[in-house]
């Protein structure tokens, strides 16, 4: 596993003779970019079935290299390391993936292993949203933090925690999962099985599921019409809200529990930002607004007080620049 510092992104000039591989292998495919020392991507390939499974996506995978590699203008072998961000759980330390709930043949795979030998690197290995949190405190909103959460809000929950300028893994690795905090003594089960987790509020999935299930119930309310009829996007329920009864219910639901998983964070971590990305949080300020409120509501005022909330600047691009971040850590000259 690579110890990473956050700082040395954003303390040193970057390396722009330095050209690593940041590899994304996830629900949206997989992806590879060549990128230099200041995270600037050159040159990129993408494959999006992401269920394909975990051998297909090694070889998915070396033939997105060679074509990014050509894309930005020089062969494999220039390229110093490789970093890998993988949709699911992993053991970083032995470069594993452990499961996959989209695709076959992840558990117990070592990925970074294969990559290696296919590519001819060396190559470290993270989750997608301990990644993300990398390429937020490398690239993106988290630049000049020594301590950060950053909040994943998209299929699932994920997060990743930088404390000192390090990311925290936890003694299984399992440190960022703020999805599955608790928030309700009960409510809707998570995708573990247990009720009350954030995630069974917060993830995109949830939030469009109870907005069906609550217009369902209600049959005179002014937004069943338009968004019973395909799956309404997140803001479309966000905007729905200021004159739909049960789609309200819902936001201010989603609101309540995140408002109070993030306060909790704050209080307890004392960092310097809390950054939310994916989808949910690309709605903006119909969903900031409200929540800048709910935590100014819970979070303890001496933590509040030395914390910005703000949402991700990287986008999509988060997770693949966590794993460029990740590749030039590993590459031993960040």
């Amino acid at each position: 596993m690579v110890e990473v510092s956050v700082s040395r992104f954003w303390r040193r000039p970057p390396a722009l003779d330095l050209l690593v591989l940041g590899i994304e292998i996830g629900g949206h495919g997989q992806r590879v970019v060549v990128a230099d020392g200041s995270g600037h991507i050159r040159g990129q390939a993408h494959a999006p079935d992401g269920r394909v499974d975990a051998l297909t996506a090694v070889l998915t995978v070396q033939h997105l290299a060679e074509r990014a590699c050509e894309q930005a203008g020089v062969p494999l072998s220039a390229i110093e390391a490789a970093g890998i961000a993988f949709g699911g759980p992993v053991d970083p330390q032995r470069g594993l993936t452990l499961l996959s709930h989209r695709a076959p043949g992840f558990e117990q795979f070592p990925l970074a292993a294969l990559l290696e030998e296919r590519l001819g690197l060396s190559a470290a290995l993270d989750n997608d949203a301990r990644a993300a949190a990398l390429g937020e405190a490398a690239f993106g909103a988290g630049r000049g933090c020594q301590n950060l959460v950053y909040v994943h809000l998209a299929t699932g929950v994920g997060g990743g925690i930088v404390v000192d300028g390090r990311l925290l893994y936890g003694a299984s690795n399992t440190a960022g999962e703020i999805g599955h905090m608790v928030v309700s003594t009960g409510g809707p089960l998570c995708s573990c099985g247990k009720p009350g987790h954030l995630e069974a509020y917060a993830a995109a999935p949830s939030i469009q599921a109870r907005v069906r299930d609550r217009l369902a119930e209600s049959p005179e309310d002014p937004a069943r019409a338009t968004l019973t009829r395909r799956q309404p996007t997140l803001r479309q329920i966000f905007q729905a809200a200021s004159f739909s009864p049960a789609v309200d219910l819902v936001v201010r639901e989603t609101v309540q529990t995140l408002g109070l998983a993030v306060a909790n964070l704050i209080t307890v971590l004392n960092p310097e930002a809390v950054i939310l990305g994916g989808p949910v949080a690309e709605v903006g300020p119909l969903l900031m607004d409200p929540l800048q409120a709910r935590v100014r509501q819970y979070a303890y005022p001496a933590s509040l007080r030395s914390v910005r909330l703000t949402t991700a600047e990287l986008g999509s691009d988060a997770i693949i620049l966590g794993a460029v971040a990740l590749a030039l850590a590993h590459s031993g000259r960040v």
